[in-house]
């Protein structure tokens, strides 16, 4: 913001100086907002996380919702986020708060929530602060953003039903926050980055992509073939070639029209520690052989032609 001088022109295009115009008017408005700030501060999550449980609860009674543990515990089950918690308070009861008040329950809810609910049980507002937190920590901390999505995908579990084989219906669930494919998809590929640093992540990630492919089976095919080619790339980098060998065969016989399952199987013989270029090249032959567009072509050609110049 620019200053203004007290001999300056007043901004408001009278043409007076600001001395002689609205100098005044504007240290009063600054007065007003301060004034506001003391007496009707914003509520956040923060400010009501430093109160105790019980004077959380009394408040709550104060504008009308009767707190009851067993209760609270049962909406976690039905309802995905502390908002929807606080929703059903104000159809369900009389509620008293008016104005930023009125953000209490949310807030309360959201709190309790992290108190009492057990660790695999996160809040849609939980999940979606530790997802940011992760993606701040990519380029810093890469493990602990790992660890910290491990703990939402552990989350994103105890909300699936065998009924639902798609991602879909928690997509509508929190989309609002965030897209539970994203979050999916990304954390394969930084569980991959992190095996590079750590070849443990090389197995958390085997873990993590067999149990989203038997929890969405239905899923569009594009994830599930990324999902089935990271578990055989994983285990080619953790030097277990058999088990690798066994993934990409049923990957290449269960997708027989994407030749990216023949580039990564070629690509283990090929970048891996366990170096065999003659089937490397077979391979991405095979791949060749039913590649479509360009950039599939393209990628095959490549490193076939980086084999044949060695």
């Amino acid at each position: 913001m620019v200053k203004i001088n007290r001999n300056d022109s007043c901004p408001c295009g009278s043409g007076k100086k600001y001395k002689k115009c609205c100098i005044g008017k504007l240290e009063e408005l600054k007065v007003k907002q301060e004034e506001m700030k003391i007496s009707n501060p914003l509520l956040t999550y923060e400010k009501i996380d430093k109160l105790s449980t019980d004077e959380i609860t009394q408040k709550l009674a104060k504008m009308g919702i009767p707190f009851n543990k067993e209760l609270f515990l049962k909406d976690i089950e039905r309802f995905y986020s502390a908002e929807a918690i606080s929703e059903n308070w104000f159809e369900q009861y009389k509620v008293t708060a008016k104005g930023l008040e009125e953000d209490f329950p949310w807030l309360a809810a959201w709190v309790l929530w992290v108190r009492m609910a057990p660790l695999n049980k996160l809040s849609l507002e939980q999940m979606d602060d530790m997802i940011k937190s992760g993606y701040d920590n990519l380029d810093t901390n890469l493990l602990a953003a790992c660890e910290t999505w491990l703990q939402v995908w552990e989350a994103i579990k105890h909300r699936t039903n065998a009924v639902f084989q798609t991602l879909d219906y928690l997509n509508k669930q929190y989309e609002g926050c965030f897209f539970i494919r994203n979050i999916c998809q990304d954390l394969e590929n930084a569980l991959y980055n992190a095996g590079l640093e750590d070849s443990t992540y090389f197995e958390k990630r085997i873990t993590y992509c067999r149990e989203f492919c038997a929890l969405f089976p239905k899923e569009s095919q594009l994830i599930i073939h990324n999902m089935r080619r990271a578990i055989g790339e994983s285990f080619a980098r953790l030097g277990k070639y058999e088990e690798a060998e066994v993934e990409f065969l049923k990957l290449v016989e269960d997708f027989p029209e994407n030749p990216w399952g023949y580039v990564g199987w070629g690509d283990m013989y090929f970048f891996g520690p366990k170096k065999d270029y003659d089937k490397a090249r077979q391979i991405f032959k095979k791949g060749l052989a039913i590649a479509k567009d360009k950039e599939e072509i393209l990628a095959l050609i490549e490193r076939i032609e980086d084999i044949e110049n060695m």
